[in-house]
């Protein structure tokens, strides 16, 4: 699909694995409505709407165990199309 192809487009693939192994950033990997705990100490469940925050604006939470400040740059100029078909890729990735 899409979000696929938009997860080596735009070098998701560099920081997030899909197959639930370590890496920069999270796994994307059994992430959707996964409850996270941020650097915080909060929780968040990893729905449309944190990965969308996440994708504008990486240092608005950060899981725990993660670099603070995110190494991951601002992802702001993706259409909310792309966003939406980046997070029905990570939907089917369980």
């Amino acid at each position: 699909g899409q979000g696929k192809i938009l997860y080596t487009k735009y070098g998701c693939v560099g920081c997030h694995t899909v197959d639930g192994s370590p890496n920069t950033g999270p796994t994307w990997l059994g992430l959707f409505g996964k409850e996270e705990e941020m650097t915080d100490g909060t929780t968040i469940v990893a729905d449309e709407a944190y990965i969308t925050e996440s994708i504008r604006e990486p240092n608005a939470k950060i899981v725990n165990g993660f670099a603070s400040p995110s190494a991951m740059p601002s992802y702001s100029y993706l259409t909310d199309e792309e966003i939406a078909s980046i997070i029905a890729y990570i939907q089917t990735l369980k």
